[in-house]
């Protein structure tokens, strides 16, 4: 079962398997609003099983290091991200559109404590033995290294390949949206289409959502006309 935990400006999910596993950490600070939500159900953060990284942007891995200091939690992410994560910033980003041209300035840059990856993710990897049945699947475009969790039962949390509504998810939520920025932004719509092809329930976004799979649909033969 997929939680979301809304930060300030982006979402981290709580996976509820055999054991818990949590997908990305929001920006630097959000992790007292973590612990939080996890001490509100009664979980304790020590039993975590792993941190998987939608990609290494600093409002998705910003508060990882402060999470994992205390406590010996694996940490993954694609190697294709390794080079942010040597940085410990967002790098230049790319905008999409001119409301993502207008963001660039705002989020390029951005600083976050760097932490180690203890193993990459693959494409296919499946997540089994960490406690939940679902897989990786590299869906490259906002990052080189960004990466989807495809759950058995056809959900999906997709990070940043889109998100939803407008000022980061703030208003209209469930409305299907580009992100404001991506890398290669080609390459980011293969990665959408893939996702549809592979996945059947809700999409989880990084902002915003969730996104319900027909409408995505429907507004992705409209955007690819």
């Amino acid at each position: 079962m997929i939680h979301q935990i809304k930060l300030r400006l982006s979402n981290a999910y709580l996976i509820l398997g055999e054991f818990p596993v949590l997908v990305d950490t929001g920006a630097p600070g959000d992790a007292a609003t973590i612990c939080k939500f996890f001490s509100e159900r009664s979980l304790d953060l020590a039993n975590l099983r792993l941190i998987v990284h939608t990609h290494v942007h600093s409002d998705h891995i910003g508060s990882t290091f402060e999470l994992t200091r205390n406590h010996h939690i694996p940490v993954t992410f694609h190697r294709a991200d390794q080079r942010l994560a040597d940085r410990g910033n967002n790098h230049r980003l790319q905008g999409i559109g001119l409301r993502g041209k207008m963001m660039c300035p705002l989020f390029s840059n951005a600083k976050f404590a760097s932490v180690p990856a203890d193993f990459f993710a693959e494409d296919g990897m499946r997540l089994d033995e960490y406690g939940i049945s679902a897989r990786v699947l590299h869906t490259p475009g906002h990052t080189a290294g960004s990466l989807s969790v495809i759950m058995d039962d056809g959900d999906a949390i997709i990070g940043d390949v889109m998100m939803g509504g407008y000022m980061g998810g703030q208003f209209l939520a469930t409305r299907p949206n580009w992100h404001y920025f991506a890398e290669d932004f080609q390459t980011n719509q293969r990665s959408l289409d893939r996702l549809l092809a592979e996945t059947s329930g809700q999409l989880y976004v990084g902002h915003g959502g969730p996104l319900y799979q027909e409408r995505v649909k429907r507004w992705r033969q409209r955007a690819s006309k």
